[in-house]
């Protein structure tokens, strides 16, 4: 485990992953798997699926922009300096829902949302979609589970259902 590490900024390992950008300022591999800090550009109305982590909890501190979080059914919205939270568990998913790419700093305690974004990166490199059966595979193997669609499919098939 490293004692002491800087990450400049613009420094950081540089993963793309559906839907948006992520730099590993802090990794895993550097704190013995005790946790990871990544930053995450988003683009607007983009976000993860509906998904949980069974043995992590995750911190979001707003950088830039405007976000729809949704955690556990409960909506929250948070902008520029706002900090949220999602224990190990709990249903969660956000989205950009500015005009401009936002960013996020992500804290993952412990660590290896960083080790599943590289190898989502090998998967489904820039532009391509992975594989589901390998997708399964992988989200199985860093306890997570896929839940549902993003919010934005969410909220098409909603606005279509009325």
């Amino acid at each position: 485990m490293t004692t002491a590490l800087l990450t400049g900024c613009g420094d950081g390992r540089r993963i793309n992953i559906p839907g948006s950008e992520i730099t590993v300022k802090i990794s895993s591999r550097d704190t013995g798997g005790t946790f990871a800090v990544l930053e995450g550009l988003t683009p607007p109305l983009q976000g993860p699926p509906l998904h949980l982590h069974r043995e992590q909890d995750e911190s979001w501190y707003i950088l830039d922009g405007e976000f729809r979080f949704e955690v556990d059914g409960q909506a929250i919205y948070a902008c520029a300096g706002d900090t949220v939270f999602a224990a190990r568990g709990t249903r969660h998913t956000f989205q950009n829902i500015g005009i401009e790419p936002g960013r996020l700093l992500t804290t993952v305690v412990p660590g290896g949302l960083d080790l599943f974004f590289e190898e989502l990166e090998t998967m489904a490199p820039r532009g391509t979609v992975p594989d589901p059966a390998k997708l399964a595979s992988l989200v199985e193997k860093y306890a997570y589970e896929m839940l549902g669609p993003p919010l934005a499919a969410r909220t098409t098939m909603a606005a279509g259902a009325d």
